[in-house]
């Protein structure tokens, strides 16, 4: 890991209508802590608080009772979560929260935050910008299950998440954890995987990443564009 960005600069970046005092009571009050690779950081069921990555990975899953598990997005340095539980501080979280590799990430009080953003416009329009982030997201991934088959899922995903957590030295996630992000059985995410690099896409790493070989041609085969301006994640 590098060094951490400070919580302050990251409220910062994120709420720029709020106050400077409300950024600064926002940064005291936040509770940082270090996570492990493949740690369970929140279970399903529990209210999930607001909160900022602030450095490693993490992905959201969610696991149905039948044992399969499903994934919603993955998260890095700056992605601010959570928010759901500041208009209803008693909601319970639907998706597990699943760290990917070390890391830290900051916590809040989700009533803390509310009532700061009763007293500050600023802060509560910032929070309303991230929500409607969130929507747009989910659905995206709506759009994907519903309009691509697993192979478009799977250049979807690589697309999207390639170059920075499968394409690397130390891959952030493994192979196995494709299965869950495109919402496939293994059996079925392997033999999308094979079509990929049969074609000359991808190659598969000995370390458990995936290398880019045509980013171009991988991307074409996604069929469901992200709406311009859509956030990355």
């Amino acid at each position: 890991m590098g060094a951490i960005v400070s919580v302050a600069y990251h409220v910062a970046r994120l709420l720029p209508e709020a106050d400077p005092s409300t950024l600064d009571r926002l940064a005291q009050a936040a509770r940082q802590q270090p996570f492990g690779r493949r740690d369970l950081l929140h279970a399903r069921g529990i209210q999930l608080p607001p909160f900022v990555m602030l450095d490693g990975h993490v992905m959201t899953r969610r696991v149905a009772e039948t044992g399969q598990v499903r994934a919603a997005l993955i998260a890095g340095p700056g992605y601010f979560g959570g928010i759901r539980s500041i208009s209803d501080p008693d909601a319970e979280a639907l998706y597990e929260l699943i760290a990917l590799t070390d890391g830290t990430w900051a916590t809040w009080d989700p009533r803390l935050v509310r009532e700061l953003a009763l007293e500050d416009a600023g802060l509560a329009l910032g929070l309303l910008d991230h929500s409607a982030d969130f929507s747009v997201v989910l659905t995206m991934r709506l759009d994907e299950r519903s309009f691509e088959n697993a192979r478009q899922r799977l250049a979807t995903i690589l697309t999207r998440y390639g170059k920075a957590i499968f394409d690397t030295a130390r891959p952030v996630a493994q192979r196995a954890d494709l299965a869950a992000m495109i919402g496939t059985s293994r059996v079925m995410m392997y033999r999308a995987l094979a079509e990929l690099e049969a074609d000359g896409l991808v190659e598969r790493e000995n370390s458990g990443g995936i290398k880019i070989l045509d980013a171009e041609k991988l991307a074409a085969l996604v069929t469901v564009s992200a709406p311009e301006n859509a956030p990355n994640l």
